[in-house]
């Protein structure tokens, strides 16, 4: 079996203090000492470690049960008076294990390394000890001794007056200067597994100072620790990594473990689950939801942390996860006790939520969970939802605030099952919108059965595909998606079979590849941030398995929403406010429309499964596929003026000349950056059917250069030529720092050449056109110089 090994021998040595060679009159002195310590203390609470407290000082009692066991320390902010650096709730750092010592004299906080392990019994082991020495973080006198209950008293004051960097609840942020006249201990509970610690702190920092009330937990961590499962790169789970030394391997082995929750049958039940019947678990998960968080809105918040049940029921858990209310006028509920999880109200201008979770790292085991839902993400959903589906559908048309109150319930429900499944291990999966064809998007029975994505963990938001004439059709994701179904069996179902993680690999292995012929089961983040930079099927706020088929149905409902904008969101109140806000929604997903374009060139889809549906690895995009890209996204370019700029915006709004062109302008260089560049270069040297940068910069040099042909020169079409000339240059004349990658070698060939080829057209027009023309060429050639 593996454990964590130690390297100092007065942990085990010294777990209990002898007092017989002094005999009773030691005995009596110590206990004198303990009650006179006792009596200083005004707050007293008893549990795993009891506490004691003053105005001015805290102490810990540590019984000598607790020496040697694994612990974990965490951090929240509970109060904050500047939501700069945090929130109220926030846990930014995950806990460390530590484990307590002592001696005769005094008692030492050990920092645990989690990641390396070693079996005990392996000859390496000593060299493994010398070399693993763990960090002794604090040591603190004994103040006292409790002889009845064979516990130390140490003096805990200035540790947790203090800021801990390991366990900050602000990450890594610059607090500034610790401003100690303000810095006091508010309170300290003592539970049966686990302390609570609040402490006033206050900084003065550089811009502003704030205080906050900073929460430490101390909690005990069960003896043994839950059977663990082992991680895959083909489904994504939040993993625990973890390094093994061997003698009977020559490298550390590397592995990690998946972060879930301990969702297990009664002792009694488990026959019946091994053949099928509904069990409710030993320990359900419990979320209480906020009572600051608008009436209106909890139901659908609820319904939202529920919809995990049907997903657990389908391996056999009923009521395996719960929605509960925060009790009223229930002195003992304490929101921030460790082992309550919450759904938080955060009341800000940020538009964001997240899934935080704690978890013991011996075995990835989820011990609590919790949502922070900031105040503006409602707005947020709105505006997604405006500018996917205004187009098509009215009820999310006009006055947001006037919207029915079941559109916008249903999407904070989808918010809220999404960050649901952070808190249950679950990563982002980008790829599940991929999953599906994109006319079958367009159908009503197809988007009534799966949604918009195969998971609710992409970031694929609403219908944005299906067109004003297109009746019935959902618009919006789907309340669990088949990945998500089978992403819990993959994490939560028992293998009763299996006595040790390595024994369940097999089993799971096999689950996999049993529905890997099925792209609705693929994980994707693995090779993808979200953006295509690596892999084209992996994009945010994408939908359907063709990135330009999708974009044209996404323009032609962005242009019916442009035409309308004015009506469906100025209102007599604040309108012009709402009319800009809403139109910055529009045009930024008309934005993306050409991002996820872009991400096709030089794309390289990567399958870490192969079979007779995906025979390869690496898949190039195809030629044909890149320049169909190409051409969707320079047509935009080259029209979105025609249709984004009318003189209603105008005299509503002001000019919105500059934006558009500075946004052109973005995409322009977005099209010729060195990571999409370096992206095409690879692709083309593993592609049959390559698609070289030396093509591709001469087509959009035709596609810039050639228009002004066959359309009157305008200030945006010369400011996107500008724009490409000037960064083509200035990728040519800044020195790279890879050396001497291929890259600089070949492509920079190229992009000289095309340079050339530039300044020979530039040439040519100088004296040509009218003055605005002859400026603009002349003013190219200024660059070429």
């Amino acid at each position: 079996m593996l454990r964590f090994k130690l390297s100092f021998l007065f942990l085990i040595g010294f777990l209990a203090i002898s007092f017989s060679s002094q005999g009773q009159a030691n005995v009596s002195a110590d206990a004198k000492k303990y009650q006179s310590l006792v009596k200083k203390a005004d707050i007293h609470e008893n549990g795993f470690i009891t506490v004691h407290k003053s105005d001015t000082k805290l102490w810990l009692e540590i019984p000598d049960s607790i020496m040697g066991r694994d612990l974990l320390i965490g951090s929240r902010v509970e109060e904050i008076s500047s939501t700069r650096n945090a929130v109220a709730g926030q846990m930014m750092h995950n806990p460390i294990m530590v484990r307590f010592s002592q001696d005769d004299k005094a008692v030492y906080l050990h920092l645990m390394d989690t990641e390396n392990q070693m079996d005990d019994n392996d000859p390496i082991g000593i060299s493994f000890d010398r070399n693993n020495m763990q960090t002794v973080m604090h040591a603190f006198k004994i103040e006292a001794r409790n002889i009845k209950n064979k516990a130390s008293v140490i003096d805990v004051t200035k540790l947790f007056n203090s800021q801990i960097p390991k366990i900050s609840p602000f990450g890594g942020a610059s607090l500034g200067k610790s401003i100690s006249e303000v810095t006091k201990t508010i309170s300290a509970r003592a539970y049966p597994e686990n302390v609570e610690i609040v402490t006033q702190m206050g900084f003065a920092g550089k811009r502003k100072s704030f205080m906050c009330s900073m929460q430490r937990s101390i909690v005990l961590l069960p003896k043994e620790p839950m059977q663990a499962r082992l991680s895959s790169p083909l489904i994504g789970y939040y993993d625990e990594p973890k390094k093994e030394l061997s003698s009977n391997f020559m490298d550390a082995k590397s592995y990690a473990f998946i972060k879930r929750w301990r969702i297990e049958a009664k002792n009694e039940d488990i026959e019946g689950h091994k053949n099928g019947e509904l069990v409710e678990p030993k320990k359900p998960i419990v979320f209480y939801v906020d009572n600051s968080i608008p009436e209106k809105w909890k139901g659908y918040i609820k319904a939202g942390i529920e919809d995990w049940q049907n997903a657990f029921e389908a391996i056999g858990f009923k009521n395996a996860i719960i929605a509960k209310d925060y009790p009223v006028n229930d002195s003992l509920f304490y929101a921030n006790d460790f082992t309550n999880s919450c759904f938080r109200y955060v009341t800000t201008e940020k538009a964001n939520a997240m899934g935080l979770h704690w978890i013991d790292p011996r075995s990835g085991e989820i011990l609590q969970g919790d949502v922070l839902f900031y105040h503006n993400v409602i707005s947020k959903l709105y505006q997604w939802r405006f500018a996917q589906t205004a187009a098509v559908d009215p009820a999310i048309r006009g006055d947001k605030n006037e919207v029915e109150e079941k559109v916008i319930g249903d999407l904070i429900r989808y918010a809220a099952a999404h960050e649901i499944g952070h808190t249950l291990g679950l990563k982002h999966n980008y790829r599940a919108s991929y999953a599906y064809p994109v006319d079958s998007l367009r159908s009503a029975t197809f988007t009534k059965k799966y949604g918009t994505a195969a998971s609710i963990m992409d970031y694929a938001r609403n219908n944005y595909i299906a067109q004003p004439k297109d009746k019935g059709v959902s618009l919006t994701p789907p309340i669990l998606g088949i990945y998500d179904y089978f992403s819990i069996k993959w994490a939560y179902e028992p293998i009763y079979s299996a006595s040790c993680p390595q024994e369940e690999e097999t089993v799971l292995n096999q689950w996999i590849a049993d529905l890997s012929k099925d792209d609705m089961y693929l994980f994707g983040t693995k090779n993808g941030m979200g953006d295509g930079t690596l892999d084209p099927s992996v994009l945010t706020e994408s939908l359907g398995d063709d990135v330009v088929k999708a974009g044209k149905y996404g323009v032609a409902n962005i242009k019916v929403i442009m035409e309308n904008l004015i009506a469906w969101t100025a209102t007599e109140k604040d309108s012009e406010r709402d009319l800009d806000t809403m139109y910055a929604a529009v045009v930024k997903q008309y934005n993306r429309y050409l991002k996820h374009a872009e991400a096709r060139l030089g794309g390289m889809f990567e399958f870490d499964i192969t079979n007779e549906t995906h025979p390869d690895e690496f898949v190039a995009v195809s030629r044909d596929k890149q320049k169909e890209a190409l051409d969707f996204i320079m047509n935009e370019l080259l029209t979105q003026y025609d249709w984004m700029n009318t003189s209603d915006f105008s005299a509503r709004m002001g000019s919105l000349d500059q934006d558009i062109m500075i946004s052109q302008g973005k995409t322009i260089k977005g099209l010729i950056d060195r990571a999409v560049l370096v992206r095409m270069f690879t692709c083309s040297n593993r592609s049959s059917d390559p698609y070289y940068v030396s093509e591709y910069l001469g087509d959009l040099t035709e596609k810039l250069f050639e228009v002004s042909k066959k359309k009157q020169s305008t200030n945006w079409l010369r400011n996107m030529q500008a724009e490409y000339v000037k960064a083509l240059q200035k990728m040519l004349d800044e020195k790279s720092t890879d050396g001497g990658h291929p890259f600089n070698n070949v492509v920079m060939a190229d992009i000289q050449a095309e340079l050339l080829a530039i300044k020979t057209l530039a040439n040519k027009n100088t004296e040509k056109g009218n003055e605005s023309v002859r400026k603009h060429f002349s003013y190219l050639n200024f660059i070429l110089k």
